[in-house]
């Protein structure tokens, strides 16, 4: 019965978003997909800094979160998980090198200054068609004024949002229910033109009728954010506009932070969700 009533239309994909709908499903299970994408699908990011030199304003501390929080690109299932007890090597990490001096004047240090080291021959080798760099080489980290220099080390690992927001694959992953906008009244004539431009996002639109009038009509109810202006200001309650939304069909929104393109963002999120299903499904038989 669910796999009947349940549908995934995709309206929009590229590297940076996805959009679908996700119909004939409760929103227990549209939230928990939601909430896997956030903090359960694995990324890379840098993990500990060790400071050489930092004599720029920022605190060595607050350097280190800056660079914590920038998005790395590199596929994480090339690393090993690892343990907390454990070093950093080739197998569960990557590393970058900072190191940046101003001479004179000012200067900004950006996340393109990042320099892959590769921990050995064979590291090399393994992501030499992809090496890992940071999402964007413009995202600045600090500024440094004549004489003031900034040298660390950064070790990458694998990690997951709940663990920590920098290892959050999305900027945003968010869904709304799809609106439902009846007319259960002709609206005609001037009336119609009014409910029409009372809309601010264009979800009405004009008919012509056989006799050479107008008659207002539903054009696009997905464009509705219930903002309500077509029954405050234009008296829908009165006038038959009926605004609702369907409690089974979602709209969402899906953004990569650029670490993980969004379309295998969404393999990886239905595979844990599958996973956690088989679980729970296990521990029930058990039982």
């Amino acid at each position: 019965q669910f796999k009947q009533g349940f549908s995934l239309e995709i309206t929009h994909m590229d590297d940076e978003r996805v959009e679908f709908d996700m119909a004939g499903i409760d929103p227990p299970l549209a939230n928990a997909f939601r909430r896997v994408l956030i903090a359960e699908v694995p990324t890379v990011a840098i993990s500990q800094v060790t400071m050489y030199q930092n004599l720029s304003v920022i605190h060595d501390e607050n350097l280190a979160h800056r660079l914590g929080l920038i998005p790395l690109q590199m596929e994480p299932d090339l690393l090993e998980w690892r343990p907390a007890d454990s070093e950093f090597n080739e197998s569960n990490s990557v590393r970058f090198t900072l190191h940046v001096t101003c001479t004179q004047g000012k200067k900004s240090v950006y996340s393109r200054d990042l320099k892959w080291q590769p921990w050995s021959e064979a590291q090399a080798e393994l992501f030499k068609e992809n090496p890992p760099r940071p999402v964007a080489g413009d995202i600045l980290i600090a500024q440094l004024r004549s004489g003031q220099e900034i040298e660390c080390e950064c070790f990458c690992e694998k990690g997951v949002g709940k663990e920590h927001a920098k290892w959050s694959p999305v900027c945003t992953a968010f869904y709304r229910l799809l609106p439902s906008i009846q007319l259960t009244k002709d609206i005609v004539g001037e009336d119609a033109e009014t409910l029409k431009q009372t809309c601010p996002v264009g979800v009405f639109d004009i008919e012509n009728t056989p006799g050479g009038g107008k008659k207002a009509i539903v054009a696009n109810s997905r464009a509705c954010t219930t903002c309500r202006e077509c029954l405050e200001s234009f008296n829908g309650d009165e006038m038959g506009v009926k605004l609702g939304k369907l409690k089974q069909h979602f709209l969402f929104t899906v953004e990569s932070t650029g670490s993980v393109p969004a379309p295998v963002l969404m393999r990886k999120a239905l595979r844990k969700l599958q996973e956690k299903c088989e679980t729970a499904t296990r521990v029930l038989e058990s039982r």
